[in-house]
Formats: structure tokens, C-alpha cells, sequence
């Protein structure tokens, strides 16, 4: 009898130690899946490339840098707004598919899992965000700030968003940055940068 609760004993403790392993690796698993399904369907594509979805396109025609931002105000000579980092000005153009849409989210995805949002700084001569229409290329520009470390690799991933991110479009266009070709635009970055003119 002895014998006999013990087995039983040790038989439910390693299948009571199992269930709560299953458990706990599922409550860890849960919320990756659910983050996968509530992600936007992306189509991919590389800098010069026509990036196409079921409601934009989208083509990332240069990548520029700078040190600095000319501010908005032209009057009283104000400072130019500077960061501790680069600045990274993506200028591309874009068109809807089927009717007119804004590009909502726009983030710059770099190796090591870094994300950096687009960033307007209040106070630069920086341009909104357009509505784009059906069959018509209207140019934009998204700017981000981030560590100068961070250049090499990046990506645009830029979509339309709304309340349901799974049935939103997105397109994930690869900039063909390169370490050297990071190397020379943090070296050649601009200082005093206008968003909206696209140079010095």
C-alpha cells in the first residue's frame, strides 16, 4: 500500500509540475501571437522601388542627414534646433490605391529590435503629413531623430493605421544602408536643415 501512494504521489506531482510548465510557457507565448495577429500586413520593398499595397505606394527616392534643423520662425535669427544624435530625413512619394488616405504611422525599424517614431520637432520648418489621392505621386518627407550608431540597416515601415491594425496596409522598405554608407551621412550631415525646401 505503502508503495503504492507513493507512486501515485510522485505520479501526480510530475504531472501537476508539467501542467504548470505548459502553463506558464503558454501565458509567455500568448502575447507574442497576439501582437503577430494585430500587426498590419506589410509588403516589402528597397530604397528607388515602388512599394505597393492594396491601398498606397509608396517609393523612398533618398535618405538624407543633418546635425541640425532650421527652426519654423525666420524672424529674430533663432537658433537652429540641434540633437545630441542625427537627424534622419526620409523623402519619398507617395499615391493611394482606391481613394484618398494619410499615412498615419511612420516608424524607422533598426537591427536589435530599435524603434524610433516619426518625430515633427515643434518648432523646425517641418511639413505635415499630406492626404494622398488615387493615381497622383505627392511627395513627403519623414523625420526621424535617433543615435548616430543606429543608421546602419534601417527600415521605413510606413501605413495608413485606424482602430483595427490588422486590417491596415503597411510598407516596409529597406533604405540600403549600409555601414559606409552610414558612416557618410552621419560625416556629411547637414547643418541647419529645412524639411520642407529638402536642403541646408
Amino acid at each position: 500500500m505503502n508503495a503504492r501512494k507513493v507512486l501515485l504521489n510522485c505520479g501526480a506531482g510530475i504531472g501537476g509540475t508539467v501542467l504548470l510548465a505548459a502553463a506558464m510557457w503558454f501565458h509567455s507565448v500568448r502575447p507574442e501571437v497576439k501582437a503577430e495577429a494585430l500587426e498590419p500586413i506589410r509588403n516589402g520593398g528597397r530604397i528607388g522601388e515602388d512599394v505597393h499595397n492594396r491601398e498606397f505606394t509608396v517609393r523612398v527616392e533618398r535618405v538624407d542627414a543633418a546635425k541640425s534643423l532650421a527652426p519654423g520662425l525666420s524672424f529674430g535669427n533663432p537658433p537652429a534646433i540641434g540633437t545630441d544624435g542625427v537627424y534622419l530625413i526620409v523623402r519619398a512619394k507617395a499615391k493611394s490605391e482606391r481613394e484618398p488616405l494619410e499615412l498615419r504611422t511612420a516608424e524607422l525599424q533598426t537591427p536589435g529590435g530599435y524603434t524610433y517614431r516619426q518625430d515633427p520637432r515643434t518648432g523646425s520648418a517641418s511639413n505635415s503629413q499630406p492626404t494622398f489621392q488615387p493615381m497622383i505621386w505627392t511627395a513627403t518627407a519623414f523625420l526621424f531623430e535617433l543615435p548616430k550608431n543606429r543608421l546602419e540597416g534601417a527600415h521605413l515601415v510606413v501605413g495608413t493605421g485606424g482602430l483595427l491594425p490588422q486590417l491596415s496596409a503597411a510598407a516596409d522598405v529597406d533604405l540600403g544602408i549600409t555601414a559606409g554608407r552610414a558612416a557618410e551621412l552621419v560625416r556629411s550631415a547637414a547643418e541647419r536643415y529645412d524639411v520642407e525646401k529638402g536642403s541646408p
